[in-house]
């Protein structure tokens, strides 16, 4: 059979087309095949990609945790006999217990696991891990040996390794001088104490010569939204920190695939003593009296803190915010730095809106790229917390820690909180005329000598105590008398107190002797120790003389158990402002003082209403959830309020530890930052 031409001709297309097909279909798998490489990839990268967001939210819990466990930690190793479990305030269980709360090793718990009935199911939680050691995750990132395995580097001047550091060294704060025992417990705990100072070699970011001002000086307040001041602005403050590396990953890369990141961070603590025009550790209320009165000539320069904030009616406070770490209400007008403030400022949504308006400039152009607010809740604030170490009516104590073997730090919990352990001096009233006549007969001051060491002298009546009337009585401080509401007092003559002081045998002068410590004693069958509030047989404290300070070189603090009146003028007569105290030029100073009691007078007479001139702070010792704080409720010598039109009120804020009087309310503001 003959084949033909068209048939060979057919043949021939159809091998092409077999040819074409084929080649299609391989370009077909080939791109089927490339796609499914790429749907690979994509599921690769998107699981990396979840893994990492896995290991940021883990880091964020953790640091956040650290916010809360850290200062408490610090506070156990202040306390005495804190030195029989040191393992609970080290920074290994610190970091473990933030571990924990963060619940960082597994998203979901073994036991809840088991619950679910999953059977064989494979978890898709790839980031989970359990940590045989908390060093898979924190390191300190280098610096200075000091023996075992260290979490953290201390900001101090013995870690001059990290402070040399190209990458780490210029993104630290100011270091802060301690001793070399001192540095082996803050590598092992976190130490706060008196041992630490700034030093003039590490001053950076430091307002004021730290040889001026070693304890406290002029720092810049945090980017932070918690407004005790305003970001970058200069406050006295002391800022204890500590650098540490966070690692999430090493350990499990060869399962997941996400090589480690090493992120390095700055936690501090920063000591704050009270410096603003008002802040209470309950409800602090403010524009009206209790009885619903209205405040006049009420200026508020500076920022309010408290735990809960009210304000009510007309309330304008410049040159700072109202910050609490519980909650505001709004009554009425307020409008802080020129911004109004609405009841509802921090729910959901304005929250929102204010942070839009801050970044852009448009609400407060001051604040734009700040994360400050005008107002603030301290639940809202990120990864800060304000703590207020205010110990209430407790403070008025004089309670020891116990010897410095029972203790992890250097300072006591009771010598660092409570104002009647800190005074330099203390008056016993050691035996009173009766039980029921609480007038002293024989006290007892307790004063430093040039040493720093303490001396005690004795002083009776009859014997080397005279009474005003009597020869030397002119020039004794110390006198008694029955006030014009029957009360009996001692009585302070603060003009003769320096000449006083300084005349004793082998005295420190006021310099060393700048506070005074007066409490009744205990077990003595004529002392009655005095009640909260005070009744009418308690003994009371009053001061006269008092208009010129200017001899209280180092200014003064009076701590009282008893009830304080203030007699007359008291610290109305400017000093010479201290050298290299950062002050502006035309500003008026005083010297510092602090009164510290359960309740305070002003005036002894029943029958005059004296008129109230106020400059300064105002802080409150409540403490209780349920006590309300009326910062300008003040009281007479009659126990009957003064008149709002008698009061003239500029509170304001300090601006320089010069200002700083020896003894103090203190807060802690706890952050942490990375260092970029």
């Amino acid at each position: 059979m003959k084949t033909t031409t068209a048939t060979r001709s057919r043949k021939r297309r159809g091998y092409a087309t077999m040819a074409v097909v084929t080649s299609i279909s391989l370009v077909i798998l080939g791109m089927m095949g490339y796609a499914y490489l790429g749907s690979m990839r994509t599921f690769q990268v998107q699981a990396r990609a979840q893994v990492k967001q896995d290991y940021s939210q883990k880091e964020d819990a953790i640091l956040n945790a650290l916010i809360h466990i850290v200062p408490n930690k610090a506070i156990g190793a202040m306390q005495r006999y804190s030195a029989n479990n040191t393992t609970s305030y080290n920074w290994d269980t610190i970091f473990r217990e933030a571990l924990n709360a963060a619940n960082a090793e597994q998203s979901i718990s073994p036991q809840m696991l088991n619950s679910l009935n999953l059977g064989t199911a494979v978890s898709a939680n790839t980031g989970d891990t359990t940590f045989s050691s908390v060093s898979q995750v924190i390191q300190a990132p280098l610096g200075t040996y000091a023996g075992g395995d260290n979490r953290v580097n201390g900001g101090n001047w013995w870690e001059y390794t990290m402070l040399g550091d190209p990458k780490i060294g210029p993104r630290v704060p100011a270091a802060l001088q301690l001793s070399y025992d001192t540095y082996l417990l803050d590598k092992q705990y976190p130490i706060i104490s008196h041992d630490k100072s700034y030093v003039s070699w590490y001053t950076k970011g430091l307002g004021l010569s730290a040889t001026d001002y070693p304890r406290y000086n002029l720092i810049q307040y945090p980017d932070v939204k918690f407004g005790y001041k305003r970001p970058g602005e200069y406050f006295v403050a002391k800022r204890n920190w500590w650098v540490f590396s966070l690692k999430f990953g090493s350990h499990n890369e060869q399962r997941t695939g996400v090589p480690p990141v090493r992120k390095d961070y700055v936690l501090s603590i920063y000591e704050i003593p009270s410096q603003v025009p008002l802040s209470a550790s309950t409800l602090l209320k403010v524009g009206k009296f209790a009885d619903g009165t209205a405040w006049e000539n009420v200026t508020l320069d500076g920022s309010l803190v408290a735990e809960r904030l009210a304000t009510e009616g007309s309330v304008v406070v410049s040159g700072g915010s109202v910050s609490a770490r519980k909650s505001i209400s709004v009554t009425g007008q307020a409008v802080v730095d020129g911004t109004n403030i609405q009841t509802g400022f921090d729910e959901l949504g304005e929250r929102e809106s204010r942070a839009t308006q801050t970044a852009a400039g448009g609400a407060n152009n001051a604040n734009a790229d700040s994360d400050f607010y005008s107002a603030s809740v301290g639940g809202n604030v990120g990864k800060v917390a304000f703590i207020p170490l205010n110990r209430g009516t407790s403070t008025l104590f004089n309670t020891g820690d116990g010897s410095r073997e029972e203790r992890i730090s250097p300072t006591g919990w009771n010598e660092y909180t409570m104002a009647g352990r800190q005074c330099a001096m203390t008056l016993e009233m050691r035996t009173m005329s009766s039980a029921t006549t609480q007038l002293p007969t024989e006290i007892r001051l307790r004063y430093r000598n040039t040493s720093n060491g303490l001396v005690t002298a004795t002083y009776t009546r009859g014997t080397n105590w005279p009474t005003e009337n009597e020869t030397g009585g002119g020039t004794f401080p110390f006198q008694t008398a029955e006030l014009d509401n029957t009360k009996n007092a001692l009585v302070i003559y603060m003009d003769r107190l320096p000449a006083f002081i300084n005349g004793l045998s082998n005295s420190g002068g006021m310099a060393l002797n700048h506070s005074l410590y007066i409490f009744p004693r205990t077990g003595e069958s004529t002392v009655v120790i005095p009640s909260v509030p005070s009744v009418q047989a308690d003994m009371a404290v009053t001061l006269r003389g008092g208009k010129d300070l200017t001899a209280f070189t180092k200014g003064f603090s009076l701590v009282s158990r008893y009830r304080v009146y203030i007699a007359d003028t008291l610290n109305d007569v400017p000093a010479t402002t201290p050298t290299n105290a950062g002050l502006p030029n035309g500003h008026v100073f005083y010297p510092p003082l602090s009164i510290f009691a359960p309740e305070k007078r002003f005036g002894e007479s029943l029958t005059v209403d004296h008129p109230v001139e106020l400059t300064g702070q105002l802080n409150s010792l409540k403490t209780s959830a349920n006590d309300t704080v009326n910062p300008l409720e003040f009281m007479s010598g009659d126990d009957e309020r003064i008149a709002a039109s008698k009061i003239d009120a500029n509170l304001t804020s300090l601006k320089s530890p010069a200002e700083l009087p020896p003894i103090h309310l203190m807060n802690w503001l706890v952050t942490i930052e990375e260092v970029h």
